[in-house]
């Protein structure tokens, strides 16, 4: 099924935004429970907690006129693309650490590319903002990702 290009309301928007969100925080947190590997445990960690708080700052603007986001604070440097190199496979009850990595760094690709979509169909519209700040965020976390899986399964290329 396709994306529709169209901007959502606000509230339509607000809700999509927090189902991402609620999928990504699920992602983390099957990884945190599983991985053995120290460093991409504290990370399924520290990206579950970031998960949870823009699903927080996301419900309260429901409530709210703005939506008031942190700083996307440090850029951790260039996407390197893994999602095209390393094939996604359905993750089961023997999933390795590094099938568990592999699902995170696609399914932060996936809200990438849904929050640079938003963004998009939403030029112009107060919810442009957000989505960019967003997009901006995972960015940051696909990042984070790729640099872990790279110092663990790449080190010897």
């Amino acid at each position: 099924m396709e994306a529709q290009e169209v901007c959502y309301t606000r509230e339509g928007a607000i809700s999509k935004a927090i189902e991402m969100e609620t999928k990504s925080f699920a992602t983390y947190q099957k990884a945190y429970q599983q991985i053995k590997e120290r460093r991409a445990r504290e990370l399924a960690k520290e990206l579950a907690l970031d998960e949870l708080e823009h699903k927080y700052t996301l419900e309260k603007a429901v409530f709210e006129e703005t939506v008031a986001l942190h700083e996307s604070g440090q850029k951790e440097g260039p996407v390197m693309k893994l999602s095209i190199l390393l094939q996604e496979k359905p993750l089961g009850p023997n999933a390795t650490d590094q099938d568990l990595l592999i699902h995170a760094i696609h399914e932060e690709k996936r809200a990438v590319d849904f929050y640079k979509g938003m963004a998009t169909q939403c030029v112009g519209a107060p919810m442009e903002a957000m989505f960019r700040r967003l997009s901006q965020d995972e960015e940051n976390h696909l990042a984070k990702l790729e640099s872990l899986y790279e110092s663990i399964y790449m080190k010897d290329m």
